[in-house]
């Protein structure tokens, strides 16, 4: 087993359990620490965020957890987001090396961003937001899930400020990266965008985070608060988004 693949497994596991803690954060992980230490090319990267997003998003749901998500919002940012992947994989597909230099500099912009914005997160709204946010979120989420596997910036920011509990936030959350990994997956293999290496690192890694999402729902997520574990996916996303940044541009 390469080193390469050993590291892409490390990274794999360290964003099953902040997905697991927080129900954000592994497409972002994978994406942004992959692609800042060249482990795999992005395309890569994106598939096999995509393809695991389905092994979390059920292993984390398990037990009735899927009960509590939002199911009306839900289907209004889904309906916003799922045309706009196939927008994304469009332009993941028939950008050049200049394009693709761009999109790995948009990609470092975009992880500082969400890391910012987290960090000064403001405090839950009063009331639920009305229809017309989830649709946006869903159209910006869709263009970056499509680009990046990364639906998570913007449906996690509009979940965060709901005055709903932890338990509906992160049960909305994987319900709906789970259906947005599903359908680009599928699409991705319709259109021939997948090589042999990308199937190999999703198969080995599928246990690997079904056993990471068990051990961290089980034990890890009593041992360390939700706060802590946040934060560090923070820290470690903003180091990973400015080296993405720095590559892209130099």
């Amino acid at each position: 087993m390469s080193i390469t693949l050993l590291s892409l497994l490390g990274v794999i596991a360290a964003g099953t359990y902040i997905q697991t803690a927080t129900g954000f954060g592994f497409g972002l992980i994978v994406m942004g620490v992959g692609g800042a230490l060249g482990l795999l090319p992005i395309a890569d990267l994106a598939f096999i965020a995509s393809t695991l997003s389905l092994v979390n998003g059920v292993s984390g749901l398990y037990g009735g957890v899927w009960r509590h998500a939002m199911f009306r919002q839900m289907l209004v940012f889904l309906m916003a987001a799922l045309p706009m992947v196939v927008v994304g994989l469009y332009w993941l597909n028939h950008l050049g090396q200049f394009g693709l230099n761009a999109l790995q500099a948009l990609l470092g912009v975009v992880m500082i961003l969400v890391c910012v914005s987290s960090l000064l997160r403001p405090e839950p709204r009063a009331t639920q937001s009305p229809a017309w946010h989830f649709g946006l979120s869903g159209a910006f989420a869709g263009v970056l899930s499509g680009l990046f596997s990364t639906a998570g910036p913007p449906i996690s920011y509009l979940m965060y400020r709901q005055p709903v509990e932890l338990v509906v936030i992160r049960s909305t959350l994987l319900s709906v990266f789970l259906v947005l990994a599903s359908f680009r997956t599928s699409t991705a293999m319709f259109n021939g965008m997948v090589t042999e290496a990308m199937w190999t690192v999703s198969f080995i890694g599928a246990p690997l985070v079904l056993l990471g999402t068990y051990v961290s729902r089980r034990y890890l997520l009593s041992m360390v608060p939700a706060k802590a574990v946040r934060r560090l996916a923070m820290s470690m996303l903003s180091l990973s988004g400015l080296i993405l940044l720095i590559k892209a541009l130099y």
